[in-house]
């Protein structure tokens, strides 16, 4: 097994899920007449309507679709066990994982909290079906300069602790190489939400 130093970092770039899309038009589309048929006055299911399209607009530009400025187009998982995000407006950002990620062969759903704070838990959701451990799979891409250094720049603030700092990724088998999708699961149980050492950090931005 390799040590951290040793392994290269894991870059997750997700396409586009057609299971995912398909799911959230049927949710919509299911919920859509049930709205119609609400005793309301008219004002008020038209509000409604326009709320679901908004909904489904956001949804299949954000977690589909990964377009909107806010939303998390690509994921770093660095040696060393920090994370940088790739939102959809370019902006490189430091995040700490959160122990409410879900693992599972199926779906994978990485939750983050924007900047470098630390997490109580220690582990990830899943359920069964573990696997062999293997080398840990990267993306085509190199890695930009960028994201440590914002990531030793990072300070935890209150604001790090609001909703609005949290952020989400969906990864399906047909969003995600196969193999990196198997890869993630099984870096993700064998070191989960780890806190990386702040004396390991110091170390690794005294080599930049």
């Amino acid at each position: 097994m390799k040590s951290a130093a040793e392994r290269p970092p894991l870059i997750i770039r997700p396409g586009v899920s057609r299971r995912l899309r398909l799911v959230v038009l049927g949710l919509y589309g299911l919920t859509l007449p049930v709205v119609l048929l609400l005793p309301l006055a008219w004002p008020w299911r038209t509000l409604l309507v326009l709320a679901l399209l908004i909904g489904l607009v956001g949804s299949l530009g954000g977690a589909v679709g990964h377009r909107w400025p806010w939303v998390p187009r690509q994921v770093i998982w660095h040696p060393e066990g920090h994370w940088t995000l790739t939102l959809g407006d370019g902006r490189e950002v430091p995040a700490r994982l959160l122990a409410t990620t879900y693992v599972t062969p199926a779906l994978v759903v990485l939750n983050f909290r924007l900047g470098s704070g630390s997490e109580n838990g220690t582990g990830v959701r899943g359920g069964g079906g573990g696997e062999g451990e293997g080398e840990i799979g990267t993306g085509k891409d190199g890695v930009s300069p960028g994201g440590l250094a914002s990531w030793r720049r990072a300070v935890t603030r209150p604001a790090a602790y609001l909703p609005w700092t949290i952020r989400s990724l969906v990864l399906l088998p047909d969003n995600l190489d196969p193999d990196l999708h198997r890869r993630l699961r099984v870096r993700l149980r064998l070191e989960g939400t780890r806190k990386v050492p702040e004396d390991e950090g110091a170390s690794v931005g005294g080599g930049q």
